[in-house]
């Protein structure tokens, strides 16, 4: 089979039934957001500052992709997930870059890292690797981004960040939680095979932990906070004992490479993303609003 050409989302695990729902992040993301939002946490910070700044060139990817592999899907159900997750991750960027108003006014320098990535890494990828690459990238990269929502989440460990941080990056977790499936159940429509998982989860995990690890070191070193005891210690805490993210880390990236892996395997994760949205549809006023269906 050829695997550009293949076009069913249903296989034998494939397929759950999500309900995704498109919003837009409309809370104000004003310039008097702290340095360091997660009090006492200046690795936490700047670990999520960087994705942050890493979000925007990521997410386009992402919808580059869905909207080259259009053509190919015949199944319904899955075109209309896949283009449901497009306007979320859309909308994720937009809301990010918002964020990175406050960068500029803190004095990070970040947006020549950013470009190069994009360039780099996103652009080089569009031109030379074939589309079942991409879409393995992409399957592997919406799983870190749902385990990672996943574990802030139920850890709580943004509770004490400031309330407008909290509210963008506990948004942006929940939706990942809520589309997780999407890029998985494209994948195994385009290339079901194992070893395109496993190539595109190989090349997804070095990248986004290499990226994200030096984009952070960069911010701590320009806060010059990079060797300082107290960073190691909130390094240590957060991987280690503390939250735990890596052991944790590991044991969801070796799920993904089992045979029988699918995204639904989440336990518990859906509830976790909905009451995050109910709760920020709820606020006065809301800090989420779903988007018509003409937008």
């Amino acid at each position: 089979m050829d695997p550009a050409t293949v076009v069913d989302g249903h296989g034998e695990d494939s397929a759950v039934e999500e309900s995704i729902t498109p919003r837009r992040f409309v809370a104000r993301l004003p310039t008097d957001i702290p340095r360091h939002w997660l009090p006492g946490n200046e690795v936490v910070s700047s670990l999520l500052n960087a994705y942050t700044i890493l979000v925007p060139a990521n997410e386009a990817f992402y919808i580059r992709t869905l909207n080259a592999c259009m053509p190919r899907i015949t199944d319904d159900a899955l075109r209309e997930r896949c283009q449901a997750f497009i306007r979320q991750e859309a909308q994720h960027g937009v809301a990010h870059k918002r964020y990175w108003d406050n960068l500029d006014v803190q004095g990070y320098a970040y947006r020549r890292f950013e470009r190069t990535v994009d360039r780099v890494i996103f652009r080089t990828m569009d031109r030379y690797a074939p589309l079942w690459l991409h879409v393995s990238l992409v399957s592997c990269v919406e799983h870190i981004n749902a385990f990672l929502g996943y574990e802030f989440l139920s850890q709580t460990i943004l509770a004490d960040a400031d309330p407008r941080m909290r509210d963008l990056m506990e948004w942006h977790f929940a939706e990942e939680i809520e589309h997780r499936a999407v890029a998985f159940d494209l994948l195994q429509a385009i290339t079901p095979h194992y070893s395109v998982r496993l190539l595109g989860a190989l090349t997804t995990t070095a990248l986004f932990y290499l990226l994200m690890a030096g984009m952070a070191a960069s911010l701590l070193a320009q806060d010059r906070l990079l060797c300082r005891k107290a960073s190691v210690r909130q390094l240590v805490h957060h991987l280690g004992k503390g939250h735990g993210m890596g052991r944790r880390t590991l044991r969801h990236l070796r799920d993904y490479l089992r045979r029988d892996f699918h995204p639904s395997c989440l336990t518990g994760a859906d509830d976790l993303a909905a009451e995050a949205l109910a709760r920020q549809a709820r606020a006065v006023p809301p800090a989420i609003m779903p988007m018509s269906p003409q937008t």
